[in-house]
């Protein structure tokens, strides 16, 4: 390549990265409204249940964030210990802790934003559940049986976010909808990584009958802001490409 044609070249190459990044604009961010961040039914085939930890699941949606480890476990949230299951509900977190008769249980999970998500705005954590015996079977009534149930979330640096519902009295022994609302927490940031931990207790203030929790699916949705690199970044760094192609031919 002669002197007037690399001048011409980099003239154009100069003109063209100023341009580029004259026009810079803020970096764009979309969001994605009602999205499901994780969920799970327990459907796998190589779902299992040993000792207090129920594994081999998949997270069926992953959004805005790094998929979790696919295994929770279960402690007494009273006195840490581990919990066990019954093991006879198949596809189900079949916790052997009679929430009736005083017990209370809790599981937890990690959340880490993924590189491309801005924030998480969180709406709500989702469950579907069954009252069970004290051998794992159905219960036989819904009567005197509720349930506080609460979500925690606690960041790598200072963020502690806590959001409950109380079921006054649960309407169905099988398939019965918890619902947490978690509006008014926080948004969740790449500057921190999260422990969602959920649990549940029966409400003290009144008479309560025997029965366990079997957690059939649960689900944690939210709006979801995706950063989308802007216009110019994405002409230099084609600029970029073209300058090491220029380059290459040019030791050829």
């Amino acid at each position: 390549m002669n002197i007037r044609k690399l001048f011409t070249f980099s003239t154009a190459f100069l003109a063209i990265a100023f341009f580029a990044a004259g026009s810079a604009k803020a970096e764009t961010i979309v969001v994605t409204s009602g999205a499901t961040i994780v969920s799970t039914d327990f459907s796998d085939a190589g779902f299992t249940k040993s000792g207090n930890t129920a594994s081999g699941f998949t997270w069926d949606d992953v959004t805005g964030v790094t998929a979790p480890a696919t295994s929770l476990s279960v402690f007494d949230n009273a006195t840490d210990a581990a919990l066990s299951f019954f093991d006879v509900r198949a596809n189900q977190m079949d916790v052997n802790e009679n929430i009736g008769g005083g017990g209370t249980w809790r599981s937890s999970f990690n959340l880490v934003l993924d590189g491309s998500t801005s924030y998480i705005d969180l709406t709500s954590f989702d469950l579907v559940i069954d009252l069970t015996t004290g051998t794992g079977g159905n219960q036989a009534n819904t009567s005197n049986k509720d349930g506080i149930w609460t979500v925690n979330i606690v960041g790598s640096g200072s963020y502690n976010g806590t959001a409950s519902v109380t079921i006054g009295n649960y309407t169905s022994v099988t398939g019965q909808a918890v619902s947490v609302d978690l509006s008014s927490l926080p948004n969740l940031t790449n500057a921190e990584t999260y422990t969602f931990t959920f649990d549940v207790i029966a409400d003290a203030s009144d008479t309560d009958w025997g029965h366990n929790i079997s957690v059939d699916s649960l689900s944690l949705t939210g709006d979801v802001a995706t950063v989308i690199p802007e216009p110019s970044t994405m002409i230099l760094a084609g600029l970029g490409l073209l300058g090491v192609t220029f380059r290459r031919r040019r030791r050829a």
